[in-house]
């Protein structure tokens, strides 16, 4: 999926959901209007994605992460922790990782 065909799937939920919350009552037309114009869409699709990057970036690095993606590699045959590491270890489902 690309920028714009992520942008227009978001858009639709939007004008649907709107769409729901005026038939409830609980928003104008005139605010939904405002929610689905392209301009108000770009920013909060641009904001999504960066901060989903961010997550997807911190999940990705923290040390059982790290460990997994080594530990992924056919060059690596096995990837040995210090004790005091071991439930990093296990936290990583991979027979190549294992606590000293």
């Amino acid at each position: 999926m690309n920028a714009i065909q992520i942008a227009s799937a978001f858009r639709a939920l939007l004008i649907f959901v709107g769409g729901a919350l005026v038939a409830k009552g609980w928003l104008t037309a005139e605010q939904v209007s405002y929610l689905t114009d392209a301009s108000t869409l770009t920013a909060a699709v641009g904001a999504v994605m960066a901060i989903g990057s961010f997550a997807y970036g911190f999940w990705t690095r923290r040390p059982a992460g790290l460990l997994k993606a080594a530990a992924s590699l056919p060059e690596v045959d096995r990837i040995t922790v210090a004790p005091s590491a071991a439930p990093l270890a296990d936290a990583v489902p991979s027979p190549k990782v294992t606590a000293q």
